[in-house]
C-alpha cells in the first residue's frame, strides 16, 4: 500500500511553505515567479499528491459528496436510477455514496444519521415501506438531519421536504389507452377504424383487459391502478376482480400471475413494472400463446435496454434521466438559498409503443 503524500512532503520537495503549496494548488492569488509555480505543480503531480479531502472539508465546510438511500439496489428500476444520478453529480464535481435500506424504517434511520455523519452536502431518498407507513418518524429523520434532503419518486409528504416525483396516475392513463386500443376502442370506447389502426382489422376485438399490480402503502402503485381503471372506465370498461391479480414487482410474481389472468379471459395485460410484464410473458408463451397476437402487454419503467435486456416491450417509460437531473436542480437550488420555499416536481411518464401491444 502506497503512503499517503502530504501537503507538507510536496512543499518540502519544492522547497517551499505548505502555505505557498496551498495557495497554488488551489488556484488562489501568490506572489511567487511564474517559474516556481510550475515547479510546485510539477513536484505535486510526480509525487502523486491528492487533497486529504476530511482537511478541505472542515475548511471549505463542504465534502463535494452527496447520498441516495434506495430501498431495494437490486430492484432495476433503483440501480438505473444510481447510475443516472451520480453520472450528473459527477458532471459537477461531486461524488456519490449509496445506502439500502431493505424498505426498513429501522435500517433507513441508521442510514440517514450514519450517511449525514459522513458530512455529505446533501441526501437523497427513495422512503422504505415501512417508512411510508410511520410519516412522523421519517419527517422526524428528515427534519433533524444536518443536510438537505430530496425525496425522490416516493412524495411521501411534500409539506415538509423537496422532492421529485413521476405522475403515476398519467403512467396508468396511458398504459389503458394502449390496451383499449388493442382491442379496437379509442379512449371514449369507440371502435378505431381501420385506417387509424395502421391497417389492423377494423373494429372492437373480443377480450377482457386485467393488470398485475401490487399493494404497497406508499400508494404509487395505486396511483397507477388508479389512472388505468380510471381511463378504462372513461371507456366504459369494468376492471373486473378476476381480471386482477397482485404481484410483488418481481419476475416470479409476473410469471405467477399469469394463469389466473388467462383463465379469466384476459388478452390484454398492464403490469406495474416492467420485470413482472418479461414473467407474466414468459408463462403467456408457455400456454402457447403468442405476444401480441393472442395477449397484448404493457409494461412501466422502461429500463430494460440499460441491463442489456429484450428491448421489445411496449411500456411507461419514468423517464429516469429526467428524473435525476431534475433531482439535482433541487438539491442545487437548496444549496444556494437554504430558507427558499420547497419545491415539490413532477416528471411525466410517457408511452414507448414497440412490439409486444397488438
Amino acid at each position: 500500500m502506497a503512503v499517503r503524500v502530504t501537503l507538507k512532503d510536496v512543499a518540502a520537495a519544492a522547497g517551499v511553505s505548505p502555505a505557498t503549496v496551498s495557495l497554488v494548488l488551489n488556484g488562489k492569488p501568490v506572489r511567487i515567479s511564474d517559474k516556481r509555480r510550475e515547479r510546485i505543480l510539477h513536484v505535486a503531480s510526480t509525487m502523486h499528491y491528492r487533497p486529504n479531502q476530511s482537511a478541505r472539508t472542515l475548511v471549505t465546510r463542504r465534502s463535494n459528496m452527496v447520498g441516495l438511500v434506495v430501498p431495494d439496489i437490486e430492484n432495476m428500476f433503483f440501480s438505473s436510477l444510481f447510475k443516472t444520478l451520480e453520472d450528473v453529480a459527477i458532471r459537477d464535481g461531486y461524488s456519490l455514496i449509496v445506502a439500502n435500506s431493505d424498505d426498513s424504517r429501522e435500517r433507513e434511520h441508521a442510514l440517514i444519521t450514519g450517511v449525514a455523519a459522513r458530512g455529505v452536502d446533501g441526501l437523497f431518498l427513495v422512503p422504505a415501506l415501512e417508512s411510508c407507513a410511520d410519516g412522523e418518524a421519517l419527517r422526524r429523520d428528515v427534519e433533524e438531519c444536518p443536510c438537505p434532503v430530496v425525496f425522490v419518486d416516493r412524495l411521501v409528504d411534500a409539506g415538509y421536504c423537496d422532492g421529485v416525483g413521476v405522475d403515476n396516475a398519467e403512467g396508468g392513463r396511458l398504459a389503458a389507452e394502449a390496451l383499449l386500443a388493442s382491442l379496437g376502442m379509442d379512449a371514449d370506447g369507440k371502435p378505431i377504424s381501420r385506417s387509424a389502426r395502421t391497417g389492423g382489422a377494423g373494429g372492437v376485438r373480443p377480450g377482457r383487459i386485467g393488470c398485475v399490480c401490487v399493494e404497497r402503502p406508499d400508494g404509487l402503485a395505486d396511483h397507477r391502478l388508479h389512472g388505468f381503471v380510471e381511463a378504462l372506465g372513461r371507456a366504459g370498461v369494468t376492471l373486473d376482480d378476476d381480471c386482477v391479480a397482485m404481484g410483488d414487482y418481481r419476475y416470479s410474481s409476473g410469471y405467477d400471475a399469469a394463469d389466473r389472468l388467462l383463465d379469466a379471459g384476459v388478452t390484454a395485460v398492464f403490469c406495474a413494472n416492467d420485470l413482472m410484464a418479461m414473467g407474466l410473458r414468459k408463462r403467456v408463451e408457455e400456454r402457447g400463446l403468442r405476444v401480441p397476437e393472442d395477449v397484448s402487454i404493457v409494461g412501466y419503467d422502461d429500463i430494460l435496454a440499460r441491463f442489456g435486456l429484450s428491448n421489445d416491450l411496449t411500456t411507461i417509460s419514468q423517464n429516469v434521466d429526467t428524473l435525476a437531473t431534475e433531482c439535482w436542480a433541487v438539491l442545487k437550488r437548496r444549496f444556494a438559498d437554504p430558507h427558499a420555499p420547497l419545491h415539490v416536481g413532477m416528471i411525466t411518464p410517457h408511452l414507448v409503443l414497440r412490439s409486444t401491444v397488438r
